[in-house]
């Protein structure tokens, strides 16, 4: 952080950010010049949402979600995310995308290996999940009822 410090200091850069810090590690931090906290957030990893997300909405500090679109694949075979998916003409991939992007604030930052992929993710900010998408989404992938240790990948 010293180091980020003399660097913003000198004019060569103008903000920096964090990996997998949760609430306690940014108020111990308490650095100004933090633009960001880039975590794990998809429908499988929603512990953020008990306390983190919020309070990074608070001081206005986005969030940066990492594997919005899952690991390995089996949240994109899911078949709430397909049912969800063809309802919209969309992918499951673009409606985890938009999952995440339905907070103001949040970031994501899922993999693209073409052109074409790269397009899909980019449409995603199309889609707009209702009141029933995100109840069957949180069906399937309940959000936290108490505080969760970040998790990572």
């Amino acid at each position: 952080m010293e180091a980020f410090e003399r660097l913003r200091e000198q004019g060569k850069i103008l903000r920096w950010g964090v990996s997998n810090f949760d609430v306690d590690d940014l108020e111990e931090l308490n650095a100004p010049a933090c633009a960001t906290n880039q975590v794990l957030y998809n429908p499988e990893a929603r512990g953020i949402e008990y306390d983190l997300l919020p309070w990074q909405a608070q001081q206005n500090m986005p969030l940066m979600a990492y594997c919005p679109i899952g690991q390995g694949g089996a949240l994109l075979r899911d078949g709430t995310l397909q049912h969800i998916a063809d309802k919209h003409c969309a992918t499951p991939a673009q409606i985890a995308l938009a999952w995440a992007l339905r907070h103001p604030g949040v970031i994501a930052i899922p993999k693209a290996v073409s052109l074409d992929h790269l397009k899909q993710n980019a449409d995603a900010d199309k889609v707009r999940l209702d009141d029933e998408d995100l109840a069957q989404i949180d069906a399937a992938y309940p959000p936290p009822t108490r505080k969760q240790g970040l998790m990572m990948v």
